[in-house]
């Protein structure tokens, strides 16, 4: 039975009240703080997806004309991420557990950089050299995504990714990603979703919406933007 995402990360969601990443400054954030910024969040939310392995007949495509797609897989089907054999008896997951995160945040690259250190015991290192430089781009990240959605290869994920995410603003605004990786890792992936910064969203934006249609799974979630402020500036 594949392990719950709480059980991947190594820890368990606490009650909001347990932490406030405002009571104190970085890096002294306690271990509660650093979950809950990278658990249950205003850059962080926790979402349960459906899973459907079957491949819908109005979006057949050929991926494989997509560069670096792969045709080696032990399921049937000719969708570029569904249609892989899902049916009874099937050991696909029908449900995940999954985090949609702002990954170039200040707060979650600072709370990432903590977790790595005190994971991995790298005491000896400067918390500061382990917090990632601000990226170029805002970065959503689906984390904790089951790798077999990658069975046509991560080129068709982030295909599918690219068409189909989107940033749309309470005031109207609406941005399309820029470019989009998909990275493996031992036995889920994660999904990152740039976006250009070129025209900042702003607090007066009020709200964004992210979401992404996977085929296999799609996401909508809804982030207010006041809360996502942090030292006076709005951070994503």
């Amino acid at each position: 039975m594949r392990l719950t995402l709480w059980a991947l990360l190594g820890i368990a969601l606490i009650p909001a009240t347990a932490a406030d990443w405002n009571s104190r400054s970085f890096p002294g954030w306690n271990d509660h703080i650093v979950e809950r910024i990278l658990t249950d969040s205003p850059w962080t939310r926790p979402v349960t997806i459906r899973l459907d392995w079957i491949s819908r007949g109005d979006r057949q495509v050929d991926y494989k004309q997509i560069p670096g797609a792969s045709n080696q897989w032990p399921f049937p089907g000719g969708s570029p991420v569904g249609g892989i054999g899902a049916g009874k008896g099937s050991s696909l997951p029908d449900r995940a557990d999954i985090l949609v995160r702002w990954a170039s945040a200040l707060p979650v690259r600072q709370a990432t950089a903590l977790y790595k250190q005190r994971q991995d015991k790298l005491q000896s290192i400067s918390v500061n050299q382990l917090v990632p430089a601000a990226p170029a781009d805002y970065i959503v990240e689906l984390f904790g995504v089951p790798s077999e959605v990658a069975h046509r290869g991560t080129a068709s994920v982030e295909a599918i990714a690219r068409g189909s995410a989107a940033l749309k603003l309470q005031t109207g605004r609406v941005l399309k990603p820029n470019r989009v990786e998909a990275l493996v890792h031992a036995g889920n992936m994660e999904i990152l979703v740039h976006f250009s910064r070129e025209e900042p969203i702003l607090v007066t934006d009020r709200e964004v919406e992210f979401s992404i249609d996977m085929q296999i799974f799609s996401v909508k979630e809804k982030f207010r933007l006041f809360p996502m402020r942090y030292q006076g500036d709005l951070q994503l």
